[in-house]
C-alpha cells in the first residue's frame, strides 16, 4: 500500500555496482572486501532525538550493500553519490550524508528531504516524554488525525487533531473514519483463520485447490505463504482504483513473474492478499466484505468498519490531504457497488475509526473471534526477515516474541493516509494512530507512547 512518493524512496542501484566494475574474480574479491570495510564505518543505530525516531543503517549481500530502515517503512538501499554521501532512487530530493567520524565510525547522519534537514546521532539519547508533552509536540507539528491509547480496560489518551475536510467546521473528531490501508491485511488473515477453525481451509492448502489454470511456477504456493508474504509474488499488477474483473486479475497474477523462489524470501505482496480475499469468497460463498462483517466485525461490535456496508454519514469519512490539497474521500474513488476492485480488495482500503480498532484489539486478546489455538497461530512469528519487522505472522509484524514486551504491529500507508496499530498483548497496551496525511513522523508517534508506557 505504500506509494512511490511516500517518505523515503527505494533505489535499486547498489553501492557496489556504482563503485566497482571488476570482472576478474580475485580483483572482485578485493573490491568486495574494500566495499565491506568502507561500509562498516556507517553501520549503526542513529537517533533523531527531536522525534524519537530510530534510523538503522546496516549492510547486506556479504556486507557489500548499504541499507536504511525506519520503523513503519520497508528497508531502503542506499547508493553512493559522493564522499560519505548517498541518495535514494527516483528523486535527488532524498539524501543521506554521514558526518563527524571518530575511531573508525561516523557519529552523525544528516537526512535531507523536501520537508527539511534532520540530524540523527549515533546511539543518541531517546527522550521519554509524558502524555502532555507528546500532545504539545503533535500540535506543534500540525498532526492531522486521531490517536487512541489504551491499557487494559482504560483509555488513557484519545484525541483528534487537524481537519478531515475543507468544509466549515470540518475538523477531525474522535469518531472520524479513516482509510487504514494495509492494516486491512490482518482482517483478511483473520478471515482465513476463521475458515480454518471450521475446517473449511487449511493454511497448507495450495492455491491450485481454489483456482483453475495456475501455472507450474505458482501451483505449489500455499495459503501460509500468501499470509506471510513468502509466495514469491510481486507487490501488485495495477493501480488501487483500476476497474478489473476477477478473470482479468487472475490472468495477470498468473502471468506475472515470480521475484523469488516460492517459500524462500519475504516479498511484500498486496496481490497475494487479494488472492486470499478471493479464497474467502469461494469457500464462504459470501462477498469478502459481507463475510468479514458477519464473522469478524459484528462479533467484535465493530459497527463502523468496512467498505460499503456501514451507512457512512456524509461528513464521517475523512478526506486525504496531499501537500495541503484535499483529495476525494476513499469511498468516492473508482469503487464498484461492493467496494474496491481486486487491486485493493483484501489487501487494503478498509475504512474504520480508532474506537473500532480498539474493539478489535480487545477481541483478539479476549479471543472473541478466534479461539486460543488459532489466535496463537495468528500472532506467531512464522517468517523471519529482519527488514520491516523482525518476523511476520499472519497479517502482523511480530517483535520481541519471547519477552514480556512482545509487540504485534502493522502499519498502513498510501499517498494520502497513514496508520499504525501496535498491541502489546502481555501488557494489555493498544496504540492506534490514524492520519489523513502521509508524513514521515507519523510512524514515530506510536513509539513515543510506547516508550512512555513501558517505562512506567
Amino acid at each position: 500500500m505504500i506509494k512511490a512518493n511516500t517518505i523515503l524512496i527505494l533505489l535499486m542501484m547498489s553501492f557496489s555496482s556504482m563503485a566497482f566494475s571488476y570482472t576478474n574474480s580475485s580483483e572482485q574479491e578485493t573490491a568486495d572486501k574494500n566495499t565491506r570495510d568502507s561500509l562498516k564505518q556507517y553501520v549503526g543505530e542513529y537517533v533523531l532525538e527531536e522525534t524519537g525516531m530510530i534510523i538503522d543503517i546496516y549492510t547486506k549481500v556479504n556486507d557489500t550493500k548499504l541499507f536504511l530502515f525506519v520503523d513503519g517503512q520497508p528497508e531502503y538501499e542506499l547508493v553512493a553519490t559522493g564522499e560519505h554521501k548517498f541518495s535514494f532512487e527516483v528523486s535527488d530530493d532524498y539524501k543521506i550524508e554521514f558526518k563527524n567520524p571518530e575511531n573508525g565510525v561516523f557519529n552523525e547522519l544528516v537526512a535531507t528531504q523536501p520537508e527539511g534537514t534532520y540530524t540523527a546521532i549515533r546511539n543518541g539519547e531517546l527522550k521519554i516524554y509524558d502524555l502532555t508533552t507528546i500532545d504539545k509536540k503533535l500540535m506543534s507539528k500540525g498532526f492531522s488525525g486521531v490517536i487512541l491509547v489504551a491499557q487494559n480496560d482504560s483509555i488513557i489518551f484519545n484525541k483528534a487533531y487537524g481537519k478531515k475536510n475543507s468544509q466549515e467546521n470540518g475538523l477531525n473528531d474522535i469518531n472520524t473514519v479513516f482509510d487504514i490501508c494495509s492494516i486491512t491485511k490482518q482482517f483478511t488473515a483473520a478471515g482465513i483463520l476463521k475458515l480454518s477453525m471450521q475446517n473449511k481451509v487449511a493454511v497448507n492448502d495450495k492455491i491450485s485447490k481454489y483456482f483453475e489454470g495456475v501455472p507450474d511456477d505458482k501451483k505449489n504456493i500455499t495459503i501460509h505463504q500468501l499470509l506471510t508474504h513468502s509466495s514469491g509474488l510481486t507487490d501488485g499488477i495495477g493501480d488501487d482504483y483500476d476497474a478489473i474483473t476477477e478473470e482479468k486479475f487472475l490472468k495477470k497474477v498468473f502471468r506475472s513473474k515470480l521475484i523469488s523462489p516460492v517459500g524462500e524470501q519475504f516479498n511484500y505482496s498486496n496481490m497475494g492478499y487479494s488472492l486470499l480475499g478471493l479464497i474467502i469468497e469461494k469457500v464462504s460463498g459470501m462477498d469478502y466484505e459481507t463475510y468479514l462483517n458477519e464473522t469478524i466485525f459484528k462479533p467484535s461490535k465493530m459497527y463502523h468498519t468496512g467498505y460499503v456496508i456501514p451507512d457512512w454519514k456524509t461528513n464521517e469519512v475523512a478526506n486525504g490531504f496531499l501537500d495541503g490539497t484535499e483529495a476525494k474521500k476513499p469511498n468516492e474513488e473508482n469503487w464498484s457497488e461492493k467496494g474496491p476492485y481486486l487491486n485493493l480488495k483484501g489487501n487494503g482500503g478498509l475504512l474504520t475509526r480508532a474506537s473500532d480498532l480498539l474493539l478489535w484489539s480487545q477481541a483478539i486478546q479476549d479471543q472473541t473471534v478466534l479461539d486460543e489455538v488459532t489466535t496463537d497461530k495468528y500472532l506467531y512469528p512464522h517468517f523471519e526477515f529482519n527488514d520491516l519487522y523482525t518476523h511476520y505472522g499472519y497479517g502482523w509484524g511480530i517483535e520481541n516474541n519471547d519477552s514480556e514486551n512482545k509487540l504485534v504491529v502493522h502499519g498502513g500507508a498510501s499517498n494520502l493516509f497513514a496508520s499504525d496499530l501496535w498491541i502489546y498483548p502481555n501488557k494489555g497496551i493498544t496504540i492506534i494512530i490514524l492520519s489523513n496525511t502521509q508524513e514521515e513522523y507519523v510512524y514515530s508517534i506510536a513509539r513515543r507512547f510506547s516508550d512512555f508506557l513501558l517505562a512506567k
